[in-house]
């Protein structure tokens, strides 16, 4: 059996965007909740510049932000955790709320699940349930690595399964953090300036990168990951 090719994509700015005045209305919730629940606290993520950040991450800015101290934040992570998760669950009715496809991605997720020689999954900083069901049809300055480490559990997931092995492996992302990340995690690196950054600054983060416009031309990608 041929060796597998995993492609991995992160979720915000590369897949979805926010929209309209309830942008990305249940994530956000999701976490006033949790501030509320855990701190007591009457608060919401812009506060900070969260932009590229684990959620754990963005927890964390948002709390030390106003004052708590870093060490009594990551205390009670996991209580904010899963207090976002429960609310998430509790209302995921709304999860498409102010978030939309951007143009070309239903288009390549369809074409790779077509194919029996590609395996794609998501490296996201969302929480998992968070994560996977928007996508269903502590060095704040080096959080990137988390995501390295996600990229390469996604290789060891996929390994633990497939008798034929994994072959090459290629992250898709919209910022610095992504393509960091891609690299970090032995894969190779796609950049996509569908979010705030732009091919120079995708370029200069990852130096080796591949960097795309955007995903319309499903053709044209399915060639940067070898599978034309």
């Amino acid at each position: 059996m041929a060796a597998l090719k995993i492609v991995t994509f992160d979720v915000d700015g590369t897949l979805i965007h926010s929209v309209g005045p309830r942008s990305n209305y249940l994530h956000k919730a999701a976490f006033t909740a949790a501030f509320k629940e855990v701190f007591g606290l009457d608060t919401h993520i812009d506060v900070v510049k969260h932009h590229g950040s684990t959620d754990a991450l963005i927890l964390l800015k948002v709390l030390v932000h106003h004052g708590v101290p870093l060490e009594q934040a990551a205390a009670k992570l996991p209580e904010m955790q899963a207090a976002m998760v429960a609310y998430f669950e509790a209302n995921k009715q709304l999860a498409g709320e102010g978030l939309e496809l951007l143009p070309g991605v239903l288009p390549l997720l369809e074409a790779l699940a077509a194919r029996q020689d590609v395996a794609v999954g998501l490296v996201t900083g969302n929480l998992e349930p968070i994560g996977w069901d928007y996508c269903n049809p502590a060095n704040v300055e080096e959080s990137w690595r988390d995501r390295a480490e996600f990229v390469r559990i996604a290789a060891q997931k996929v390994e633990a399964t497939r008798p034929g092995g994994v072959g090459a492996r290629y992250h898709v992302g919209d910022a610095p953090m992504d393509v960091q990340a891609a690299v970090g995690g032995g894969a190779q690196a796609i950049g996509v300036c569908t979010g705030i950054y732009t091919k120079q600054e995708l370029s200069e983060a990852a130096p080796g990168a591949v960097v795309l416009d955007d995903l319309t031309d499903t053709a044209g990608v399915l060639k940067v990951l070898g599978l034309s």
